[in-house]
């Protein structure tokens, strides 16, 4: 399974895509997000939150880790990659208060961003096998 993330992550189009698919996602006007079905489960939008900006993370810090030769500057990175994913969130959400239709601004969801980028800082800092 690390022998597919290996090579999946050294693409730099996988992060990139990533990253492009949240901004996407969140730029959406309200009334094209489905509010019928799963999306209709209290907190679900957190959870999706978590994952998107957890999944910035965790996939930019693959693509570095397997493609440069910074081990010695691990920690800085993920701290870069963790206060990046963080910041993309407040900036979404202000963008989504101040510009797109029928979007609010919402501490929580940028709480749940800050979790994701967390879980997965952790994740690599802590958990995976280096």
């Amino acid at each position: 399974m690390m022998r597919l993330v290996k090579k999946l992550c050294t693409w730099k189009i996988i992060p990139i895509a990533w990253t492009a698919l949240t901004i996407f996602l969140l730029c959406l006007p309200g009334s094209a997000i489905p509010s019928a079905g799963v999306f209709s489960t209290e907190g679900i939008d957190k959870v999706v939150h978590a994952i998107l900006f957890g999944g910035i993370v965790l996939l930019w810090a693959f693509n570095l880790y397997f493609r440069r030769n910074h081990k010695s500057k691990w920690l800085q990175i993920i701290v870069a990659l963790t206060l990046f994913s963080v910041g993309l969130g407040i900036g979404l959400e202000f963008l989504q208060r101040d510009y797109i239709p029928n979007r609010s601004f919402d501490g929580i969801d940028i709480i749940a961003d800050t979790a994701g980028a967390v879980i997965a800082a952790v994740y690599h800092l802590f958990v995976r096998v280096k």
